[in-house]
């Protein structure tokens, strides 16, 4: 058991093809956009997530989800070996978890927002009304 704080970061995948054509769902790779963001991302956590403020190695593990548009954001981010404690570690070592993918979002997957007004007005009139505490139905 680990009674060490820890702190966990997030980042979102970077702009996905289906995000630049306005669609939702799917397993897309990432867009030119979206490239630029994972390189910048990369660069970021070298810059400030693998050293501590005295320069020491700072352990660190990568986690994502097995979408592609997450993988492809991460891997611009090193997985420098150092040693910390007296053994070797290696920096962001990256992990997938398939339960940190996004929910499916059924017949709709791979439809734009207007394609699922038109199929399903009534989802998008409640989804309108509290875009935050919506659920889309079984068949949406």
């Amino acid at each position: 058991m680990h009674v060490e704080p820890r702190s966990f970061f997030f980042a979102r995948h970077g702009e996905s093809e289906y995000n630049a054509d306005g669609k939702i769902g799917g397993d897309s790779g990432l867009s030119a956009m979206g490239e630029q963001f994972a390189l910048a991302l990369g660069e970021w956590v070298r810059a400030h997530m693998l050293v501590d403020a005295e320069g020491k190695p700072r352990p660190a593990r990568l986690w994502t989800s097995s979408m592609k548009r997450c993988i492809q954001t991460a891997r611009h981010i090193p997985h420098e070996r150092c040693e910390y404690n007296g053994a070797e570690w290696v920096q962001m070592r990256p992990k997938i978890f398939k339960n940190l993918d996004e929910l499916f979002a059924g017949e709709c997957d791979g439809m734009t927002y207007a394609e699922i007004a038109a199929a399903f007005p009534e989802e998008e009139e409640a989804r309108s009304r509290n875009k935050f505490e919506y659920r889309r139905a079984a068949d949406c």
